[in-house]
């Protein structure tokens, strides 16, 4: 079955399903695709043993088609998701070659992934009986026109010059950029067109606060409120390395104020030389007084590594910033009063 790689979701939705699938990069796109498929593949029924199938590549292409042959019970149709696999080797994917042409009719198999090698002869012939998708990251012009089509699809109207405020105030990030449509729509109420005033009051402000409250709690060393906060940055999709780059931003404002201090300067000289207010900068000179230069050179070690398994490894964002914050804030202090 030839599929065109538009809006895939909508065919799903609407019923047409194709017999095979392959869906792969960004995040928040795969994950809707897959949630629609168990939706439309299971007709509504939680998952089961009797009709679902979760496997990864290790399965190979014998666990695989032996999943995808299995008759349904109790319902029409099986849904086979295969997590990984980007793991599959050309010769494993060539053996599932005969099934992508003549596919089980009461199957729907589903590989999820990193990554594909379009070049390879199984994608070629995936494409003509079956769907293959590749979501690329947004890029940053590209995203005014993605928050105006997710708009529509959530049915939330958008005055003029409103999806470039988003698109600043949020970023690139696609999972990030739909909750923020979603709890801007909460915030201006229902069937209320969202004006480029309300993105500043909730996004920008809201996101400023947060940053705000996690790098002081990691310089006070308050462990508890740190982590809080950091999870209620990650359910609102903030995104892992920005959250680095705050963090980092704000360990070089404390290295700084601690040399600065050590040299005798006076806390409105400090407040000029670290870009910070005059009325917060006694605060940023009590967290810096905590750090040894050991412990700072130690923080930015963690601060590099947390950014480049961010980027590499497999274990999530949150795993890896927990781990993180955690280090940066060994002694787990009772949270403190707010700045």
């Amino acid at each position: 079955m030839k599929r065109g790689q538009g809006d895939i979701v909508a065919e799903i939705e609407a019923g047409k399903l194709a017999p095979v699938y392959y869906v792969c990069g960004e995040r928040f796109p795969v994950e809707r695709v897959v949630a629609a498929l168990r939706r439309a593949a299971l007709e509504g029924q939680e998952v089961s043993d009797f009709n679902f199938d979760g496997l990864d590549a290790s399965a190979g292409a014998d666990g695989i088609l032996s999943a995808a042959r299995t008759v349904p019970m109790l319902g029409r149709r099986r849904l086979v998701q295969v997590r990984d696999a980007h793991q599959l080797g050309a010769e494993e994917l060539n053996k599932l070659l005969d099934y992508v042409r003549d596919p089980a009719p009461f199957t729907c198999l589903l590989f999820v992934a990193d990554k594909a090698d379009l070049r390879l002869k199984f994608f070629t012939e995936l494409k003509k009986h079956g769907v293959v998708q590749r979501y690329d990251p947004l890029k940053e012009r590209q995203v005014p026109g993605w928050v105006a089509d997710e708009a529509r699809r959530q049915k939330v109207k958008l005055r003029p010059g409103a999806a470039e405020r988003i698109a600043d105030a949020v970023g690139t990030d696609m999972g990030q950029l739909s909750s923020a449509l979603e709890r801007l729509s909460l915030y201006v109420g229902p069937g209320k067109a969202i004006r480029g005033e309300d993105v500043d009051d909730l996004l920008a402000q809201t996101r400023q606060r947060s940053i705000f409250e996690l790098t002081n709690a990691v310089g006070r060393g308050e462990r508890r409120e740190a982590l809080l906060v950091l999870r209620r940055m990650l359910q609102d999709r903030e995104p892992g390395v920005r959250i680095v780059a705050m963090l980092a931003r704000h360990l070089r404002q404390l290295w700084s104020a601690k040399a600065l201090s050590g040299r005798g300067a006076d806390p409105q000289a400090i407040a000029s030389q670290i870009g910070v207010h005059p009325f917060f900068v006694r605060d940023i000179i009590g967290q810096a007084a905590r750090f040894s230069d050991e412990k700072l050179a130690q923080t930015h070690g963690a601060l590099y590594d947390a950014d480049r398994r961010l980027k590499s490894s497999r274990l999530s964002d949150a795993a890896v910033l927990e781990q993180l914050v955690l280090g940066l804030c060994p002694e787990g202090r009772a949270t403190g009063p707010g700045r």
